[in-house]
């Protein structure tokens, strides 16, 4: 599964954000989350990243944070520990999606 956050990605958003990781890790199957259409965010985003990686890894669930992180959220996410991972091809859910559906 691959999920594309895009746009504000800040408190506001967090519960959608969070819904998705946890649908994904609900199917335990390997997650790529791509952060390149984020245009906004805050720590709140960084600290579900971080929980988010450690339910995963409970699970022995793979979750990918892709390279693909804009420069803007790099010393954010570099600061908070959330390292990128290998890039993939494709698009999936994103956080547009997430937040139709609520």
């Amino acid at each position: 599964m691959r999920i594309d956050l895009d746009g504000d990605c800040t408190v506001a958003a967090a519960r959608a954000i969070k819904d998705l990781l946890q649908n994904a890790l609900d199917q335990g199957e390997r997650t790529q989350v791509s952060l390149s259409g984020v245009t906004r965010a805050d720590l709140s985003l960084f600290e579900l990243l971080r929980a988010a990686r450690q339910g995963f890894l409970n699970r022995g669930v793979e979750l990918v944070i892709l390279s693909d992180i804009p420069g803007h959220l790099a010393p954010a996410a570099e600061w908070t520990g959330i390292s990128a991972s290998r890039p993939a091809g494709g698009r999936g859910q994103t956080l547009g999606n997430a937040k139709d559906a609520s």
